[in-house]
């Protein structure tokens, strides 16, 4: 199966407004879960609720969230938001 990687304008704008540390960790897990999407490190997991979206971890405050669907033979990962756990999972 072949995955292919793409971002929403909404990520995109959120990422630059990271401070360069933490874009330089977001780039690293990014590139991490492009090789091994299943790596300890990321934490990777299904949000509770969801079928096509998933979340990775960044460091202990940083999420990114990630839309998977399916189409043939091609796997599309879309980086939908970043941001501290908090801003992207708002208590209820």
């Amino acid at each position: 199966m072949t995955r292919r990687f793409i971002s929403t304008r909404k990520f995109d704008k959120q990422f630059k407004s990271l401070d360069k540390k933490t874009q330089k960790q977001s780039s690293k897990a990014i590139e991490l879960f492009m090789k091994d999407p299943t790596h300890p490190s990321l934490r990777f997991k299904r949000i509770q609720g969801t079928d096509n979206f998933f979340e990775i971890s960044v460091n202990m405050s940083i999420r990114i969230v990630i839309e998977t669907t399916k189409s043939d033979n091609v796997q599309i990962n879309t980086l939908f938001i970043i941001g501290k756990h908090e801003d992207v999972f708002p208590p209820k």
